[in-house]
Parts: C-alpha cells; structure tokens; sequence
C-alpha cells in the first residue's frame, strides 16, 4: 500500500469517526433530556399518584429542620398546591419497615395516600379494606382515625407514620397545625394514663357515653363521656377502679362522680374476671394457701387481678398479668410481705416455636427461680432476658414492673 493510499484510508477513518462522534453527540442532546426527565419520571411516579394534579416536584428534606427519623423524604410541590410525604414505621412483627407516601395540600388535608412497602405478618388491608382511604381529606388532628382490630400494630405504625410526616411539615410552618377536639384530645391521653390497656377496641355506647374502648387484653375499659358543656376521660380497671381526667389531664375523679359511676356501670357489665384464675393458680402454687381475698386496685397497668392470702401464718400477695409478647402472655407473681417475689409463673412463654430459629430452647423451672427473691430494689430486667426470644422478654418485663408498681401501690397506699 503506497502513502497516497494509505492517507486517504486513515483520512477516510477519521471522517467515519467524526460523523459517528457528531452524530452520538446530537442523539445525546437529543435524547439526554428525555432520559433525565423519564428518570425523573420513575421518581417522582409516587409522588404524583398521591398528587395527580402536581406540575412538579422539589425535594426540600434537607432544607428543614427537626424531622423525625420515620421521615424519609419531603418533596415540595413547585405550584404551591402543596406537599408530599414519603414516610416508614416499624412494628415487632415486620421483616423491614413498612413504607408509605401521602400528599398534603397548601391548607393540610391529605389528598392522596398509598401504601409501598408492607412486610408485617398480619395486613390490616385485609381486616379493613378502607383504612388507608379514611386518611383522605384529614387534617393533622388525624380525627377519627383510630386503629384496626386484629392489626393494632401495623395500623397504630401506620398512623404514627402519616403523623411523623405531619409534624415535619408543622414544625417547619409549611402547614398549619389541625385543631383537635375535646374528644380526641382525652382519647390521646389513654396511653400515658392507662399503658396496660393494650390493643385498645371500639365497644358499644350508652347514655351519656361518647366513645369507648375494650382493651385487648381485658386489662379494662376507657370512655369519653360528656357532662353538663364539657367532656371527660373516664378509666376502668380489671377490677373496677375508676379515674376520671378532664381535658388538661388533671384528676376530677371526687368531683366527676356521676361519670364515674356510669363508667364503672358500662364496664361492669362487659369486664371479664380473671380473680378465680388467680385464685386456682394460688392454689396449685400453694396447696396450704388460705383466706384468698381479692383486692381492688387503682393501678391501671396490665395486672388484672390482685389476691392476698395465707401459707401457715405468713402473708403473701399474688398478681394475675396480662402482657403482649408474640402472643397474649399470661402472668402470675407471688410476693411475700416484705416486697420479695416468692413464686413467679406462665401459662406458656414461648409461642410459635417454629418461627424462632434461633432458639435452643430454655429450662422453664430455671428461668422462674431466677425471679425469685427479688425486689423493687434488686430488679433491673435481666432475669427477663430470653435469648433471641425479644418479645417474650418484653412482655415478661413489663409484667414484673407491673406487678412491682401494683403490689407498691396496695402496701403503700399510694393510688
């Protein structure tokens, strides 16, 4: 090949490869825009579904302050028509968090709401096909929105969630905050005042009563019950004690008698007893056990039935829990005269076995002695530990405290 020949090869070369390069430079400016904004597309494809009528979108979650954890994301509509949350929660039964998205116009009602990832065991989408759809057109206040039965965790984690991505927006003056009603206001205090009446259910309602609530685990009965202009948190234990807050929290309960008493009347008749079951439980504890007396108590935590009674003379307490582990877990103590566990039980510790593949088993005989002796003042939760039984150790653990503050409260008299 002579060099004449071999120039206009290289000469014809390089030609082929400017065209090429000119022309992947024209498909990319061509085609770059529209590969950016079907990427941008994919992304912004949730927050559309919950804001149809969005012209577009800004991510703005590093630009506020004070978000809370459950918060993944905080996009901004570039309108003004408003915001979307993007938002996760966690319950003990979930593989990995639950996440959701919801959008929130100018003025703080949820206009659109979905789920995107649900692992829980238990879908509250199946107990109650429109829970999330409630959540349209709610402001911040969340009113009504209560929970679902038979899926308390996951729909409780929901609501936190849709509630964490509110107060995002509220502490950061994005939206106002919604005004609660007396109503709602004393409903929320249930948790701090009573925190043994788990998995809390809708009950009937009479007279003067407004809204009710059965706890769960049968740990007693919440109501809200007007009066006169106003409107009251009435609370009933297991074994009938009643308290009685007014909306700033405080105790009414001496000057309210006429709500109490018709709080304790609705409870009354629908309030399981758990006393004969603690009774039995004494006794096979006890054989020489005598003078079974039950007490009422005026602690509002998951002990559900108080009992005192003799062994040759000597005095002894005994205390029927109902706690959540994995399942209802059913608890009994003993505690003799001077605070000191004497005897510590349950119906059963370890459910679903299959599902802990982790466990090695426990010596049932072992672990209950490991309580006993113990006070207000030794316990600090150990002997509760279970190895990778987590939700047992729990609910075990919330027992004991229980049982503590419940026997503490009858000896000292502090109700």
């Amino acid at each position: 090949m002579n060099i004449k020949h071999l120039l206009k090869t290289i000469a014809i070369l390089l030609a082929i490869v400017a065209v090429f390069g000119v022309a992947m430079f024209g498909l990319n400016f061509l085609t770059g825009p529209i590969i950016a904004e079907n990427n941008k597309g994919a992304e912004f494809a949730p927050l559309l579904a919950v804001m149809p009528d969005a012209e577009n979108f800004e991510e703005v979650t590093s630009t506020l302050a004070d978000i809370p954890e459950s918060v993944i994301a905080v996009y901004k509509e570039t309108s003004g028509k408003g915001f979307v949350v993007r938002a996760k929660a966690s319950t003990q039964y979930s593989k990995e968090p639950m996440e959701l998205t919801f959008g929130v116009t100018a003025d703080g009602k949820i206009c659109g709401i979905q789920l995107d990832v649900y692992t829980d065991s238990i879908d509250f989408r199946t107990k109650d096909a429109n829970y999330i759809t409630s959540f349209l057109e709610k402001d911040s206040a969340l009113a009504d929105i209560g929970t679902v039965s038979g899926a308390t965790y996951s729909s409780t984690a929901f609501k936190d969630a849709v509630s964490a991505g509110f107060s995002a927006l509220i502490s950061n003056q994005l939206i106002a905050e919604g005004v609660k009603s007396d109503s709602q206001i004393l409903a929320e205090m249930i948790p701090t005042l009573a925190p043994g009446m788990l998995k809390l259910e809708d009950a009937a309602v009479s007279g003067n009563i407004e809204k009710a609530w059965k706890s769960g685990n049968d740990a007693g009965f919440a109501y809200v019950i007007k009066s006169g202009e106003a409107s009251y948190l009435a609370l009933v234990n297991a074994t009938g004690a009643c308290l009685v807050y007014d909306v700033a929290g405080a105790d009414v309960t001496v000057a309210q008698t006429a709500v109490a008493d018709e709080a304790k009347a609705h409870a009354a008749a629908a309030q399981k007893s758990y006393v004969d079951a603690l009774t039995t439980k004494v006794t096979r504890l006890y054989a020489s056990a005598a003078e079974i007396t039950s007490i009422e108590i005026n602690t509002f935590n998951t002990v559900v039935a108080a009992v005192s009674f003799k062994v040759d003379g000597a005095e002894y307490y005994g205390f029927y829990s109902r706690s959540i582990g994995f399942h209802q877990m059913d608890v009994y103590f003993v505690i003799d005269a001077n605070g000191a566990i004497a005897k510590m039980d349950a119906n059963q510790f370890i459910f679903d076995k299959e599902y802990f593949h982790g466990f090695a088993g426990m010596d049932d005989a072992a672990y209950k002695a490991g309580f006993e002796g113990l006070t207000t003042d030794t316990w600090n939760g150990d002997a509760a530990v279970i190895a990778t039984a987590t939700m047992t150790s729990n609910a075990v653990k919330q027992s004991t405290d229980d049982v503590f503050a419940t026997f503490n409260a009858i000896k000292g008299g502090a109700q």
